[in-house]
């Protein structure tokens, strides 16, 4: 008997290891494909498959804790057509901000200049200037519950008009018109679900807007050699560049000193003239 006892556990430990790189972690979602194995990296876990004797992988790691997750009841749309409210920032501290890296805007380095009301006075995204910031909530309740997340939508959304741009759209892709305020940071949205097809309980990739990288706090300068306020320093998300997150980007406050905005190339591209005068906004 004990010898059976000790055969069976072999077997168990023998077929352990295929586990493990079926599923790549514990915690990851099951693989359907039995062709599909998963390898972890950096903390990332990805599915990977051969086709043609090229191997391909998608990183199919799922979100920590740190994730934000939208609202998943209600609807979006103004009311009275639906549950949504748009509610305009009163006092916006943020002057500036420029990113790139952006999956959802792929090639592009793109700014917005605000004034105090967080409206959009300056951008070189087609219409973008004019735009305000605003909080959006379903039923009272705001969209994104655990973190302060604010949609750029044309302006007159605050006073009950129907909108000329659809506010559901923009929703749905807050990484092209989402902006995250975290204490004294501002981070461009960073929509996990661009880079990552982790497919939740069901077979397919979770929806765009669903699911957001929660590191905002934590994201740190990538350049720390350069003086405090230098231009051409950028922050970063925590996390391993492999994860697809190349997003950096910088950004100003109002009650510090107006400086030049700079692109990658050390290039400005707004507030050039504006270092020794105050400026309206």
């Amino acid at each position: 008997m004990k010898s059976l006892t000790l055969i069976a556990l072999l077997v168990i430990a023998a077929d352990a290891p295929k586990v493990a790189a079926r599923t790549g972690t514990s915690d990851s979602p099951p693989l359907a494909a039995p062709s599909a194995s998963s390898n972890a990296l950096d903390d990332r876990v990805y599915k990977c498959a051969e086709e043609e004797g090229i191997e391909s992988c998608v990183d199919v790691t799922p979100p920590d804790e740190k994730t934000l997750w939208r609202l998943p009841f209600g609807s979006a749309a103004p009311q009275p057509m639906g549950d949504g409210s748009y509610l305009p920032v009163i006092d916006w501290p943020f002057r500036a901000i420029i990113s790139t890296g952006n999956a959802a805007l792929p090639n592009q380095e793109y700014f917005y200049i605000f004034d105090r009301a967080g409206t959009i006075v300056d951008s070189n995204l087609p219409g973008a200037v004019g735009e305000r910031m605003v909080e959006v909530r379903i039923s009272g309740v705001r969209l994104w519950p655990t973190a302060f997340v604010y949609y750029r939508m044309p302006s007159h959304l605050g006073h009950g008009n129907t909108p000329t741009v659809g506010p559901e759209d923009r929703i749905r892709n807050p990484a092209d018109y989402a902006l995250i305020v975290d204490g004294n940071m501002l981070c461009p949205a960073a929509d996990e679900s661009e880079y990552r097809n982790w497919p939740g309980d069901g077979a397919s990739p979770a929806p765009t807007g669903t699911y957001l990288n929660g590191h905002c706090k934590s994201a740190f300068r990538n350049r720390p050699h350069l003086p405090s306020g230098d231009g051409r320093d950028r922050y970063i998300h925590p996390g391993p560049r492999t994860s697809g997150l190349d997003m950096e980007w910088n950004f100003q406050r109002h009650e510090e000193p107006v400086r030049p905005l700079l692109n990658q190339k050390g290039s400005c591209v707004a507030l050039c003239t504006q270092m020794s005068q105050a400026l309206p906004y």
